[in-house]
C-alpha cells in the first residue's frame, strides 16, 4: 500500500516466521514497490511484528539494500495500512464469508478494489508539510527526535 494504491496481497496460512516473511518480501511487497512505481529507490515500512526483526530477515535487507522505517504495531495514526486493513475487515463484515476460501477471496477482492482516491486521503491526512507534499517520511532517532528523510509520493 503506497500513496500511488495497493499492489499484491499475499495469504499466509499459519504462523509467519523469518523465511515466510523473507519470501512475502520477495514475491510480493517488492514486486508492489515496483509495479507502483517506485523502482527500487523508496523507504520500506513494516511494523514490530517479531518475524519482521529476526536476525534473518534484518540480514536480508541489508544484503538487498532495502531501506526500511520502523514504526510500532498496529498505529494506525503512523502506519497507513493499518487504515486499509480497517476497511477490508468491514468489507468482509458486511460479505461475512461462510468458509476459509470466501474468507481469503473477499479479503483479496476488497484489498484489489481499494479506491486509489482512499489512498491520497490516507497520506494527505499525514501530511504535515506546507509545500503541497501528501506525505513526508520521518525517522525516530534517539527514541524520541524526528528527522525528515523523503517525500514518499513525489
Amino acid at each position: 500500500m503506497s500513496y500511488n494504491g495497493t499492489s499484491f496481497l499475499t495469504n499466509v496460512n499459519g504462523h509467519l516466521n523469518g523465511a515466510g516473511y523473507i519470501n512475502v518480501l520477495e514475491n510480493s511487497a517488492i514486486p508492489s514497490a515496483h509495479l507502483l512505481g517506485f523502482g527500487d529507490d523508496f523507504w520500506f515500512q513494516d511494523d514490530g511484528a517479531p518475524c519482521h526483526r529476526s536476525r534473518l530477515v534484518a540480514e536480508w535487507k541489508a544484503e538487498n539494500n532495502l531501506s526500511c522505517l520502523s514504526w510500532p504495531p498496529q498505529s494506525p495514526d503512523l502506519n497507513p495500512i493499518e487504515n486499509v486493513w480497517r476497511n477490508v475487515k468491514l468489507g468482509l463484515k458486511q460479505l461475512r464469508p461462510r468458509n476459509l476460501q470466501e474468507l481469503e477471496d473477499n479479503a483479496c477482492n476488497i484489498w484489489n478494489n481499494f479506491p486509489i482516491r482512499k489512498c491520497h486521503k490516507i497520506y494527505a491526512q499525514k501530511c504535515t508539510s506546507s509545500d503541497g507534499c501528501k506525505m513526508r517520511v520521518y525517522k525516530v532517532l534517539n527514541g524520541t527526535e524526528l528527522k525528515e528523510l523523503n517525500c514518499v509520493c513525489n
